[in-house]
């Protein structure tokens, strides 16, 4: 399944299955520390539901949101209303941004993964995109699950998660690249109500990752293993986060 028709089909039960309200005070706090002195635009690519669009506006900024599912910007949209900020979303893909956001943003962010769903194909002109959608001085801070765990444990689930009335089993077919995510959706008092829903990820590694920034334009990339800014280790930490300075 597409990308975009995976999401707008996953987009009813998003948020029940993420828990956004936890997300949304999480984020709200760790992003603080990520955010240019002064900076009062920022972009998220790969929005979704709009979770950390408005973690972003929570903390004073002018937020537009980017994603490639128009199901995802209707809910992203609504969730903004009941948290009281009023930021912009915008249907596009990252490459497909329209010039008249360029040199719009102090800082742009890719959270939970969102990278991991751009194909190697348009990877390249994706990290172009966000380079040129930055200010001088401007921030890009991505977070992807680091595969060289993930591939070595050979662990196909991601996770399981409950929310009433639903249970969800996010997991793996393969490990190749690309690899084949899913996404079980059933109904713990009625097994016979679900839904099976799969579409590509991409494993990229921080080796990868780093050159394809350089490529773009970046020359000062730092690497963590949270949004903490804990040190990263590339045979034990869950996760990736590179922070990508704009000169």
């Amino acid at each position: 399944m597409k990308v975009k028709n995976f999401f707008n089909s996953v987009s009813g039960f998003f948020d029940n299955m993420t828990d956004a309200k936890k997300i949304i005070a999480m984020r709200s706090e760790a992003l603080k520390k990520f955010i240019p002195e002064g900076a009062k635009f920022a972009a998220d690519l790969g929005c979704g539901t709009g979770s950390d669009s408005i973690s972003l506006a929570l903390n004073g900024l002018k937020v537009t949101g980017f994603d490639i599912s128009d199901k995802m910007i209707e809910k992203a949209k609504a969730n903004s209303i009941r948290y009281g900020v009023n930021s912009v979303f915008m249907n596009y893909s990252i490459d497909k941004i329209p010039s008249a956001y360029l040199s719009g943003f102090n800082v742009a962010v890719s959270l939970g993964n969102s990278m991991a769903l751009v194909n190697d194909k348009l990877l390249n002109k994706s990290i172009n995109k966000i380079y040129k959608i930055l200010k001088p001085g401007g921030v890009f801070v991505m977070q992807i699950l680091n595969y060289n765990v993930i591939k070595k444990s050979g662990s196909r689930i991601v996770n399981i998660t409950e929310n009433p009335p639903n249970v969800y089993v996010r997991f793996y077919d393969v490990f190749g690249m690309p690899m084949n995510f899913n996404i079980l959706r059933f109904k713990k008092d009625d097994m016979k109500d679900y839904e099976l829903l799969t579409t590509k990820l991409y494993p990229y590694d921080r080796k990868f990752l780093i050159e394809i920034m350089k490529s773009g334009g970046f020359k000062k990339i730092e690497t963590y293993s949270d949004l903490n800014k804990g040190k990263f280790n590339n045979e034990k930490s869950k996760d990736l986060v590179l922070i990508a300075y704009k000169n």
